[in-house]
């Protein structure tokens, strides 16, 4: 079996290809991303590799459905010295003993929860998911704004920035209304910049493209060329 490679605008879609007794070409997507085809015998590979770029929208598609977007993350204890990201780094949760206002504060390399009554792993899980949301509703629409001016530039000029709403889904970054309204799942405040820029883009290209076709992928590379970079990159920050 050996591995091949076609390329779908700016993307390179990598296969094993493996030639059977058939009369058909025949492609498979697996869990692990693989792609796998089986083509007949004595078959040119410029004839398999044009066959496999005219069912390339459908292999990123089903690559997509395998993709993990929220992996499972161990229950949190809200402790002091538990582990928890903002904007792509990893902060150590600080409990801190307060008279005065609980709030949470950004100091070096730590999350500072300053709660009036220790220990209150619920009162700390409540004021980090209130600081989060407030900072991820700030950086979202700011970044919504930016990715808008970006698309000024391409085939899809949207004549204001579109309606943003936060909405926290199990197994979504985000998605786009059939009315072009962008909802963005707050977890996103955890990953880098660019992580939450794909994510937007990609949403604002469903307002034209409202499947995963060709003509979306080549829409998304033209505003974000590299976005393939960031959607591994999203994957691997969020396991």
């Amino acid at each position: 079996m050996n591995e091949h490679k076609i390329d779908f605008g700016s993307t390179e879609i990598h296969f094993n290809l493996e030639y059977k007794d058939r009369k058909t070409l025949k492609i498979s997507v697996h869990p692990d991303l693989s792609v796998k085809a089986q083509a007949p015998k004595g078959e040119k590979l410029e004839k398999i590799k044009k066959k496999m770029k005219k069912r390339a929208p459908w292999i990123l598609k089903q690559k997509e459905k395998f993709q993990t977007y929220l992996p499972a993350t161990p229950p949190r204890k809200y402790v002091s010295g538990e582990t928890h990201r903002y904007r792509g780094k990893q902060y150590r949760l600080k409990i801190i003993k307060t008279p005065g206002k609980e709030q949470v504060k950004l100091k070096g390399a730590f999350l500072c929860l300053y709660i009036q009554e220790l220990p209150n792993p619920v009162k700390a899980q409540q004021l980090l998911e209130k600081w989060y949301r407030k900072h991820a509703q700030a950086i979202f629409a700011k970044r919504l704004q930016v990715c808008t001016q970006l698309l000024q530039r391409s085939p899809l000029k949207l004549s204001q920035t579109p309606e943003l709403q936060l909405r926290k889904m199990s197994k979504r970054w985000g998605s786009c209304t059939s009315k072009g309204k962008i909802l963005l799942n707050p977890e996103l405040i955890k990953v880098p910049t660019k992580c939450l820029d794909y994510v937007i883009i990609h949403e604002l290209c469903h307002i034209k493209f409202r499947r995963h076709s060709g003509s979306f992928y080549e829409l998304l590379a033209l505003v974000m060329p590299d976005w393939e970079r960031w959607k591994q990159r999203l994957e691997e920050v969020s396991s």
